[in-house]
């Protein structure tokens, strides 16, 4: 067995990759709009009943470029520039205010946000204005937020974690600057055309698509605590999905996504056609495949596969705030120091991480939502509970945010997952690996094992009134025999629990890749990445996927033109 040390034998990159283009917080004239306009207020909130005793502001300026391709035609192209701002208002006081999340429900998230003007010629009395109409807005919310939540914990039982609504975040004071990469949208098209070609005329295609995205400019922050912050951000991505049915309702997908910083980063031609060709071969496959059967066996979740296992099944269930929900299921909330995955497995949410191995992380930040800076956390060390990820919102055991608060445009920070990396004590080459579920197979005496190659995501249940279950929704399946014969199979779910399944885990190979999406949550949607190597399970339950009642098109694709269609 080989073994890996937990935290110093792979290269990583962080913001400092970038160089450090520092610049003057004072020269900033967003920054120094939204200060003017936050002393002017807070002279007046803080005085009202109920008090206003922390507001914030995000203003946000973003370029954005977005392409989608569908049969071989550009189906759409825009080039925009876009602003808004969002006003954190907080009523009440650390102790109280209208955050708390509500035993008699109706807890909102929104945060009031709006979009804004570009002011090139730095109206500042403009510009304030559009502060001071959505601070106004804000304020409202909050005092009669901090009203309803006032009368509910007068009228609701005790609640099992007292702590605070609100810790104040540390002050900051810092602004970086970054040169934004250019991207020939032309060429980009071109490719993305080519590729679109490949997916024509196959009976098995329902609908393909290819796009590619930018979203690249600055984050300006701004709080009563002093705060004063400039951040760049970008994000790039291209990539495609083709989609087919099966004539009793299977849905099945295949694709691929690359995400990155800059041009150089992308796909060469040679490449992206090849996978788009492996995706298409894929699904051939799969539509052919035949149906899983309900089975618990033996499986390797390969390492993206393994990164999204993590994040849907653990991640959520390691966010601070949601400890001191007496609604949520609080799986591992009282489980710090103690046991709660394999031991040979500790898992670190490193959002300072820029890359891994050479891949862009979409879930690199600096600071986070609510102006904290962005730090490692070990959640989990050699398979033993240490931590949570925690935003502003503190509770019993952990009063401090560690830099996870995290939004969207329009909601409000809590915490939430960054770049989440699983670490292997041990691992072995995945060959070994393949070989070892074999035997455990052969051990368990059971007709078959699964690998599973890719995960689209599913969902976890975490409130206490249902079971504390995930279905998760794998894409790419296989079935390996005793002998080592591997065939593909269609409409299998993964089911399980969490402290069941992540017990499971028996060995792991050296292969980590990255996994980069998206992660919704009440917060929004907020980029995320997941690092993993591929694990093997002593047990995996497996079902079948739901299927779609529609028929498949009762006419073969006009290209096809010996069936019906016309070329």
């Amino acid at each position: 067995m080989k073994k890996f040390c937990l935290l110093f034998c792979m290269l990583f990159l962080t913001a400092a990759s970038f160089g450090q283009n520092l610049c003057q917080v004072a020269e900033q004239w967003p920054l120094q709009q939204l200060e003017t306009e936050l002393q002017r207020g807070m002279k007046v909130f803080k005085k009202q009943k109920p008090a206003v005793y922390y507001l914030s502001y995000t203003y946000t300026e973003q370029e954005e470029k977005s392409l989608a391709v569908a049969e071989s035609g550009v189906l759409r192209q825009s080039d925009q520039n876009r602003a808004y701002l969002g006003v954190m208002a907080r009523a009440g006081s650390p102790r109280l205010d209208n955050t708390r999340e509500l035993k008699s429900g109706g807890s909102s998230y929104y945060m009031p946000t709006v979009g804004v003007p570009f002011f090139p010629n730095k109206d500042g009395k403009a510009f304030r204005t559009f502060v001071w109409r959505l601070t106004q807005d804000a304020v409202d919310g909050a005092q009669k937020g901090f009203t309803r939540a006032q009368a509910d914990s007068l009228t609701s039982s005790d609640r099992s974690d007292p702590s605070d609504d609100f810790v104040f975040p540390p002050k900051e004071q810092y602004c970086r600057e970054e040169a934004f990469p250019p991207f020939d949208l032309e060429k980009i098209k071109a490719l993305l055309l080519k590729a679109s070609s490949l997916a024509q005329g196959e009976k098995f295609i329902l609908d393909s698509n290819f796009s590619f995205s930018t979203r690249m400019g600055y984050r300006y922050f701004v709080d009563s605590v002093g705060s004063r912050i400039k951040t760049p951000f970008v994000y790039a991505r291209m990539g495609y999905m083709v989609t087919g049915q099966t004539a009793d309702g299977s849905r099945l997908t295949r694709s691929e996504y690359y995400d990155v910083l800059n041009e150089k980063e992308l796909p060469n031609e040679e490449k992206f056609l090849a996978d788009v060709k492996r995706s298409i071969a894929e699904l051939n496959t799969l539509y052919t495949a035949p149906e899983a059967e309900p089975m618990t066996a033996p499986a390797i979740l390969k390492n993206r596969a393994m990164a999204v296992f993590v994040h849907e099944v653990l991640g959520h269930r390691v966010e601070g705030h949601r400890q001191k929900d007496d609604a949520f299921g609080k799986t591992f909330t009282e489980k710090v120091g103690k046991p709660v995955v394999s031991p040979i497995l500790s898992i670190v949410d490193d959002p300072t991480l820029a890359y891994f191995d050479g891949i862009p992380l979409r879930g690199f930040y600096e600071y986070d939502d609510e102006g904290v800076k962005s730090r490692p956390v070990t959640i989990i060390e050699n398979g033993v509970l240490k931590n949570f990820l925690m935003s502003s919102s503190p509770i019993e055991g952990f009063p401090l945010s560690n830099g996870h608060g995290r939004a969207a445009l329009g909601s409000r920070p809590v915490s939430r997952m960054g770049n989440t990396r699983v670490i292997a004590s041990e691992t072995v080459p995945y060959q070994k690996l393949e070989q070892m579920l074999l035997d455990e197979i052969k051990r368990q005496g059971k007709p078959y094992g699964f690998i599973i190659e890719d995960l689209s995501g599913g969902f976890t249940q975490t409130s206490t009134y249902a079971p504390q279950a995930f279905k998760l929704e794998p894409t790419m399946v296989y079935r390996i025999y005793p002998d080592g014969r591997k065939e593909a199979v269609r409409g299998a779910d993964m089911v399980g629990t969490p402290l069941v399944s992540f017990n499971k885990v028996l060995a792991a190979a050296d292969d980590y890749a990255v996994f980069n999406g998206s992660c919704g949550a009440e917060s929004g949607w907020v980029p995320v990445s997941g690092i993993a190597p591929s694990v093997l399970l002593e047990a995996l339950e497996i079902e079948k996927t739901e299927k779609s009642g529609d028929k498949p098109p009762l006419l073969p694709p006009p290209y096809d033109a010996k069936k019906g269609g016309s070329k």
